[in-house]
């Protein structure tokens, strides 16, 4: 082969290659450097070298803005300079960083800040390359200057070479700070305190990631699906205690699974992510926190408004952060258990229902006591624990403090039993406790636990239990009903006293003997022994918890009536039957006797009802009466002036008329007490004798009329308190009754005799009479007698058998007032076909008996002189009113009529209201006469007051004088005796 010259081009061509391979070379050689802290000065001398240019220096970002550079190394003229800070803006740098790489062969220092270095340096050519990391994220650039075009202005070799170095330039770097990253994770992570460590994670994870969200989240405890932020570092802030729910989040792609990165388009991928949206973050790469036993805890995540980048390094930091993060929350819930425990056995010692007390180990000392400790035993918490066990002991033996160490040493050797101990409260009151003391470690030191029980309230029951069974025991004993315990063989295992007296057994000779051969009558036995086997199956039967009737035997062979009742008891030796016998024999005999007292009693209101309607109506046909007569009075006067004999005969007829009813009120006021006669003791005899003379003559011939009246036996005459004309009416009622009886023919006996003793009950009040001493006045007839269902009726007023128009029916109910009035009782003894005799039964009386006075023969009526005076009428009465007014205006009186008692009083009440006499009715609405003339008294004392009633016995004389009554009439007015009674008065008043 043939060689061929080589031209001065080519060869300066061939050095230029040989030279850029030499600076080639250089530059592999220092890229090639282990790296380290020297790298980067050596990197950019090296270049120097290379490329024969006076400067070269690494800059990268130092500010999260991307606006400020720092050197790494700078070579300027062969020397290394120190590392300085500039603005991006405003140098030709800022057209490299984070584009592309840049060569400019002259024209650079304009673009330099006034005052620059390297303008000073006259640095005019410019060539840089752009640092990315590993994820072509800027770093920074490479930069070389000269003042001369550099590498003689080939731009390929120039690029080429910067190339290579900041390759290895952004590898030291991306590596360095990867490094001082994990370094910093590790010295935050190992450096952060307990009680801020999840403040200061997320602080951290935010500033080493340069993301604006970085947070630690725990899964809820009640609600697995959501998270709580323990810490969540949010632009700046750190917020707590937020809880969301991962459904739609990345979050729930995290927790319990693996790392995940979401580096851009955040919200595309998780459209429910609210979260995401209100933050405006567009990525996310979060990290499971795990415990030991692999339980998932919760995540560790950050997030950003700008796409993450370096990924890898992401995950590190996060796997970093979430090891540390796991382990708290792991302790958190450890001690959050531990609390929550604590906090459970605390709340247990403090509402347990018995007091709690923690003994020292050596000393006994009070440790600690709980709340229902300084209840029962009325001290503070801080007072407990300073005192001793003698002090809360009652200091009464066994109860001291030397026997509460014995109880305490057994405790310690584990052989202490419960015990019953007495305690001394604050207030110095002694009361009971059951204490059990056990052996106890906690907190790596041993401990006497003490638990008492109030057992106060138990004991004062087992007390009272006791007194209440010897008070039970008691009062069985003495109970007066019969109390008999059977077994469930109907075997007698009590009898009590009154079971003794009753039946007459004595209690040892009937324990253990089948109760039916006892005191049940033998018919009744074999009902009484089925019941008892039966008891068990059905547990129910006729005498079981009911009160019934029924008979016993006694030792004698009697049966008797008795009560009886049968409870059950249990028992651990079975069913006990406990019957309750009473006596009723003489219950029963009560019985009869109190519906015979009840039969009185519906008598007795019977004739009170009938007295009381009786006097009722007779009261106002007294005031008729009273105005009928007195008119029929005025018209027989009249007429006799006139001299018309037929007028004069017809009102005749007509007064007799007027006093038959008279005497029918009387007999009716008689019935019902209100029209006493003036009782006096008389010797009853001969008013007998005589009035027997007189009914003779009115009976038929063919009645015969008999009868004996003396004395007693011992020729004592037989004395009664009684108005004599009353006596008289009975004699005469009953003798006429005995005529009806013997219906045309008979016998009529009438005996007076002294009743000796017996015990006896009144026919027409059914009250019970003892016996006596009674005088008995009785009239027997030998008729039909009378039938039972009659005899309640008898003395009824108007109640006859006669026909229609032959009696009033008021005979009897007129003896029955006036006996009863004078404080006598009836007696009635018939028999159907055989007669009946009636037996007035008074009172005997001792006082000497007074002389009964002949009748006086009446006297011719004379003609009265003329009244004169002025007279105050007081009735309510209008027809009794106008004709009191018209008969005293009649004899002659000036007459001033007030219907009402209050007006009447307000008028005395005047003095100028002259009057001589008051005359008043007793009975008016709001005011009794009685009343009004104790009025007129008070107003004036001399004026004389006449009292007009329709029962004027029953008024005290001792009131009717202090009331100033001159004189008391009784209704109907018999005119001449109102006349006779105003002459005397108006003689008085004069």
């Amino acid at each position: 082969m043939q060689a061929t010259a080589a031209t001065p081009s080519d060869g300066v061509t061939i050095d230029r290659l040989s030279a850029q391979l030499q600076s080639l070379r250089r530059v592999a050689l220092a890229v090639a450097h282990p790296g380290g802290p020297g790298l980067f000065g050596a990197l950019v001398g090296e270049l120097a070298e290379a490329l024969a240019v006076p400067t070269v220096f690494i800059a990268v970002f130092c500010d999260d803005a991307c606006s400020v550079m720092r050197t790494l190394a700078v070579r300027l003229d062969g020397k290394s300079l120190k590392n300085f800070d500039y603005v991006l803006q405003g140098t030709p740098c800022a057209h490299v960083v984070g584009r592309e790489f840049r060569y400019m062969a002259s024209g650079v220092a304009a673009e330099f800040p006034r005052g620059s270095l390297f303008a000073a340096k006259g640095m005019d050519a410019y060539a840089a390359f752009p640092l990315r990391d590993s994820q072509g994220e800027a770093l920074g650039l490479l930069v070389a200057m000269d003042r001369v075009p550099i590498a003689g202005g080939d731009a390929a070799h120039a690029e080429a070479m910067l190339k290579i170095v900041a390759g290895r330039a952004a590898a030291e770097i991306e590596r360095t700070r990867t490094d001082a990253a994990l370094r910093a994770a590790a010295l935050a992570v190992s450096g952060a305190r307990s009680d801020t460590v999840f403040d200061e994670l997320v602080k951290l994870l935010a500033t080493i990631l340069h993301v604006e969200v970085a947070f630690i989240a725990r899964r809820a405890a009640d609600e697995p699906c959501q998270l709580t932020m323990l810490a969540m570092q949010y632009d700046g802030q750190v917020l707590h205690d937020i809880r969301y729910a991962i459904a739609g989040t990345p979050c729930e792609k995290v927790l319990g699974q693996q790392f995940r990165a979401y580096p851009h388009g955040l919200q595309a991928l998780f459209p429910d992510d609210e979260e995401a949206k209100t933050q405006g973050t567009v990525s996310y790469a979060g990290y499971p926190l795990t415990a030991l036993d692999g339980t998932p805890l919760g995540v560790v995540s950050v997030a950003s408004r700008r796409p993450l980048t370096q990924l890898d390094r992401v995950e590190s930091m996060l796997k970093i952060f979430a090891m540390r993060a796991a382990a708290e929350v792991e302790r958190l819930a450890a001690n959050e258990a531990l609390q929550q425990s604590e906090a459970s056995y605390r709340a247990i010692f403090e509402t347990a229902e018995d007091a709690i007390f923690v003994h020292d180990w050596d000393s006994d000392r009070i440790l600690d006591v709980n709340t229902k400790a300084c209840e029962t035993y009325g001290y503070t918490h801080e007072e407990l624990t300073r005192l001793s066990v003698a002090d809360v002991s009652s200091g009464v033996p066994p109860y001291t403090a030397a026997d509460a160490l014995r109880w305490i040493e057994l405790a310690k050797q584990g052989h202490c039993p419960s015990f019953e101990w007495q305690r001394r409260n604050k207030d110095g009151s002694l009361h009971w406790d059951e204490v059990r003391l056990k052996a106890v470690s906690f907190n790596g030191r041993r401990h006497i636990l003490g638990f008492a029980h109030d057992i106060t309230e138990r004991r004062e029951r087992e007390r009272a239990l006791q007194r209440s069974e010897a008070r039970l025991r008691a009062t069985v004993e003495a109970a007066f009903d019969c109390v008999i315990g059977m077994d469930a063989e109907g075997r007698i295992v009590e009898f009590n006293a009154a079971a003794e007296r009753v039946f007459g057994y004595r209690r040892e000779a009937v324990l253990g003997r089948p109760v039916a051969e006892v005191i049940v009558p033998e018919r009744r036995r074999e009902a009484h022994e089925r019941w008892i086997r039966e008891f068990p199956i059905t547990g129910s039967g006729p005498m079981l918890g009911r009160l019934v009737e029924s008979t016993a035997l006694t030792a004698s062979g009697e049966e008797i009536p008795v009560e009886l009742a049968v409870s059950v008891a249990e028992s651990p030796e079975g069913n006990i039957f406990v019957g309750h016998v009473r006596d009723i024999s003489a219950r029963r005999d009560a019985e009869t006797a109190r519906l015979a007292l009840e039969a009185q009693l519906r008598q007795a209101q019977k004739m009170e009802a009938i007295g009381q309607l009786t006097g009722g109506i007779a009261h106002d046909f007294n005031n008729i009466l009273t105005s009928v007569i007195g008119y029929l009075v005025l018209g027989e006067e009249r007429c006799k002036s006139v001299g018309d004999a037929v007028l004069l005969r017809q009102l005749g007829q007509a007064h007799l008329a007027a006093q038959r009813a008279r005497d029918l009120i009387g007999q009716m006021l008689a019935f019902a007490r209100r029209q006493r006669g003036e009782a006096r003791v008389l010797d009853v005899a001969p008013l007998v004798r005589q009035t027997l003379r007189l009914l003779r003559a009115t009976l038929p011939s063919s009645v015969t009329l008999d009868g004996n009246a003396g004395v007693d036996d011992f020729g004592s005459p037989l004395c009664v308190a009684i108005d004599p004309v009353q006596l008289e009416q009975v004699l005469f009622n009953l003798c006429i009754n005995a005529r009806d009886a013997l219906d045309g023919a008979g016998r009529i006996s009438v005996h007076l005799r002294a009743h000796a003793h017996e015990r006896w009950q009144c026919a027409s009040c059914r009250a019970p009479v003892d016996d006596g001493p009674w005088v008995e006045l009785s009239v027997a007839d030998g008729g039909s007698g009378i039938a039972p269902e009659l005899q309640e009726r008898i003395f009824d007023p108007f109640f006859s058998t006669k026909a229609p128009g032959s009696g009033s029916g008021m005979g009897l109910a007129m003896v029955h007032g006036i006996v009863h009035g004078h404080g006598g009782h009836l007696r009635l003894r018939t028999e159907p076909g055989a007669g009946s005799v009636f037996s007035v039964m008074l009172p005997r009386a001792a006082a000497t008996p007074a002389a009964i006075p002949d009748p006086a023969p009446a006297r011719a009526a004379a003609e009265a002189p003329a009244l004169r005076g002025s007279v105050l009428v007081v009735e309510d009465d209008p027809m009794v009113g106008d004709f009191l007014v018209e008969r005293l205006a009649s004899w002659g009186l000036r007459v001033r009529l007030q219907r009402e008692p209050q007006t009447a009083a307000a008028w005395l009440a005047e003095p100028a209201h002259e009057t001589d006499l008051l005359v008043t009715d007793q009975t008016m609405p709001h005011m009794t006469g009685l009343q009004l003339a104790a009025r007129a008294r008070a107003l004036r004392p001399t004026l004389p007051v006449v009292l007009v009633s329709g029962n004027a016995g029953s008024f005290d004389p001792q009131e009717l004088a202090r009331c100033g009554v001159h004189a008391l009439l009784r209704k109907p007015i018999d005119a001449e005796r109102l006349r006779a009674v105003l002459r005397e008065a108006l003689a008085t008043g004069d």
